[in-house]
């Protein structure tokens, strides 16, 4: 079977782990499980002058624009509470370029609002727009922490879009945001973290579960390689159901390393699918 060609877009950051900087972001995290899962996948990113994990980009095709600083994050989790983040340094927006290559996806996977989403849509043109709804509800807030703003993105934009992935989290102060996603977009999934995920095509709801033998050591990147996951299967033809499940096989692999230190083996999420309920 021919590789599926996929661009995604967003910020590759800086993620801070104690002293450790390593790369991050949605972006990041969704482009190189695309890749481990056998996509071609074609990177646009923004990062600052001083970005040092070059190495992590390595085998991938990338259009980096640099200036100013990297994006820079510190994920905290406090017990049974939801992810505090910090944010220390933003880089640019990243604007489309006059023409984008051919794809049969355009991944839109922002981090801190750098993805200006009718501009996106409006480049990618004839092809499948999909969309993780996380990087356009967050703002920079007061003493460098992360805060979520109200999303109040235009249902006729939505409509443009063919895909969604949004999770607890990122429904927090956002209204009736789900409702709005599931009118507008043909296939949502809504993430649960370990209690698995819904997906809902034109209204119907199908519950999906998780791989149940994963480790967790950090449960950094879990959605963006969820969603990751599911927009490829999606793009190379599988249902909606059968994509989230390869999904969820991509976010179990993740979780078992700090930051993206087993990206590399979400290849592994192929033999792990068939136990996911």
């Amino acid at each position: 079977m021919t590789a599926a060609r996929l661009i995604t877009v967003g910020h590759v950051t800086h993620d801070r782990y104690g002293d450790d900087i390593v790369a991050g972001g949605c972006a990041f995290y969704a482009a190189r499980t695309q890749a481990a899962l056998g996509a071609d996948v074609h990177l646009i990113t923004a990062v600052g002058a001083n970005f040092a994990c070059d190495d992590a980009l390595a085998g991938l095709t990338v259009d980096v624009t640099r200036g100013g600083l990297t994006t820079l994050f510190t994920n905290l989790y406090p017990a049974g509470a939801l992810r505090v983040q910090r944010i220390e340094a933003t880089a640019p927006p990243i604007a489309p370029p006059p023409r984008l290559p051919d794809a049969a996806l355009v991944h839109l996977a922002p981090v801190l609002q750098e993805v200006d989403l009718a501009a996106w849509v409006a480049a990618a043109g004839d092809r499948p727009v999909a969309i993780a709804v996380q990087g356009w509800i967050k703002d920079r807030g007061p003493g460098e922490t992360v805060v979520q703003t109200p999303w109040q993105v235009d249902g006729a934009l939505l409509a443009r879009v063919a895909f969604a992935a949004c999770g607890e989290e990122d429904l927090v102060d956002q209204g009736d945001l789900l409702d709005r996603l599931c009118r507008h977009v043909p296939i949502v999934a809504f993430t649960h973290g370990k209690r698995g995920c819904d997906v809902i095509v034109r209204g119907r709801t199908t519950k999906v579960g998780i791989y149940p033998h994963a480790v967790e050591v950090d449960p950094t990147g879990a959605g963006d390689t969820f969603a990751a996951g599911f927009f490829l299967g999606l793009a190379e033809g599988r249902d909606p159901v059968a994509a989230a499940k390869l999904g969820a096989a991509a976010a179990s692999v993740v979780v078992e390393g700090r930051g993206g230190a087993t990206l590399g083996r979400v290849g592994e999420a192929h033999a792990r699918v068939a136990q996911i309920a």
